[in-house]
């Protein structure tokens, strides 16, 4: 796990700190815990039901998996709500961008959802009787840069596990197949520009 919450932090590192998740976004979260336990159910069911309706997403899963991966989920719901947020937990979300190499997931469908878990807090958030609206809105900010920060690591997770494959099989010095990949970029680049 070592190696994935240094992955974590080389992403967490590129990041600018006014997009990422931060200590009073967590002490936000832990301040309406609760009420954010209490959407769990319908986060689940409605983040499944969005990749089961789309024929590429639903492409993915295997026959009767859903239930499990519905545990997967419930189960980050938990942690991130009784935290820490620290090193270690981006380090999980580093590994899943690891899972997503595995599992053939493109980053398109994770970076699809991230989003669509922000936006659900919004609505969930927007819409409680018992929020008012400055608490409503430090909800929706912490989610906002905890959705940035995730889908960042799990993104960095999966382009540094696909790089560390092919300089593995290959043989290749990073540094090297970095330049290359590079230099083989530009000229598609030029291409596309017509250039």
């Amino acid at each position: 796990m070592e190696e994935m919450i240094k992955v974590a932090r080389e992403a967490l590192h590129q990041m600018p700190p006014a997009s990422r998740f931060a200590e009073a976004d967590a002490a936000v979260l832990a301040k309406h815990r609760e009420l954010l336990l209490s959407w769990e159910d319908e986060l689940v069911e409605r983040f499944y039901d969005t990749l089961f309706a789309h024929g590429p997403t639903s492409a993915v899963f295997q026959e009767g998996e859903r239930p499990g991966r519905e545990k997967t989920l419930q189960n980050w719901w938990r942690k991130t709500m009784h935290g820490p947020i620290d090193d270690a937990y981006f380090g999980w979300m580093a590994m899943v961008g690891l899972v997503h190499v595995v599992r053939d997931v493109p980053n398109p469908m994770m970076l699809a959802m991230t989003p669509f878990i922000a936006e659900f807090i919004k609505e969930k958030a927007t819409q409680e009787a018992g929020l008012d609206a400055a608490d409503a809105n430090a909800i929706v900010d912490a989610f906002q840069r905890l959705m940035n920060t995730v889908g960042a690591v799990i993104t960095y997770g999966y382009d540094h596990a696909r790089t560390d494959a092919l300089f593995s099989v290959v043989g290749m010095d990073v540094g090297l197949l970095q330049r290359l990949t590079h230099d083989e970029a530009q000229v598609r680049l030029t291409k596309v520009r017509g250039t």
